[in-house]
């Protein structure tokens, strides 16, 4: 597989972490089938998942969409996820993981507790794999696993994704029913 250099020139850990591409690049709205980070984080690729954004979506049962880390843990809680503190793999379990940066834009060490996030900009999210490894969505360009959660750490602007600031599970049998229960809002819903 040819590497992807604009992802390697976007997050200078990458081709050291290693990564494999698993899809090609679906773009960005209004382009159909278009879906990023935060949706391939919700076993969601029918569409792109942001809070607060008009050309997005964001489930309507979460009250406050305000694009702030309560909001993500909040969105994730309603799909079965729980807080942890860990990446490492746990049996039975799949995890997740949210990527943000300090409103500097410059290396900053993440507060302890979730609510004390004031100062951060969510940015990314990824997908624990069975075997451990991670899988993410950068943007409208390929799905990529890769194999360290700093392989996407990046600082500098906005577009950067700063480092991943907290983790949260959910059961295996949970995600099966909650993928169940997408299934039958997707289909009332029309996006």
């Amino acid at each position: 597989m040819p590497p992807l250099l604009h992802l390697e020139a976007g997050f200078p850990k990458l081709a050291a972490a290693g990564y494999n591409k698993t899809s090609n690049a679906t773009g960005r709205p209004p382009i159909p089938g278009a879906y990023n980070c935060i949706a391939w984080a919700a076993n969601d690729m029918r569409c792109w998942w942001w809070p607060d954004s008009l050309d997005a979506y964001w489930p309507p049962w979460i009250k406050s969409s305000e694009e702030t880390i309560p909001c993500f843990v909040r969105t994730f809680r309603w799909l079965g996820y729980r807080l942890c503190k860990s990446s490492r793999r746990e049996f039975a379990h799949e995890k997740v993981v949210l990527y943000a940066i300090h409103n500097s834009y410059m290396p900053a060490i993440p507060p302890t507790d979730w609510r004390d996030f004031g100062d951060w900009i969510p940015t990314h999210m990824a997908r624990q794999l069975p075997d451990g490894t991670w899988t993410s969505k950068c943007g409208g360009n390929e799905d990529i696993t890769h194999f360290s959660l700093d392989a996407l750490e990046s600082y500098g602007t906005r577009n950067h994704y700063g480092c991943p600031v907290l983790y949260m599970k959910r059961l295996i049998p949970v995600s099966r029913f909650v993928r169940f229960c997408q299934r039958i809002i997707w289909r009332f819903e029309k996006i």
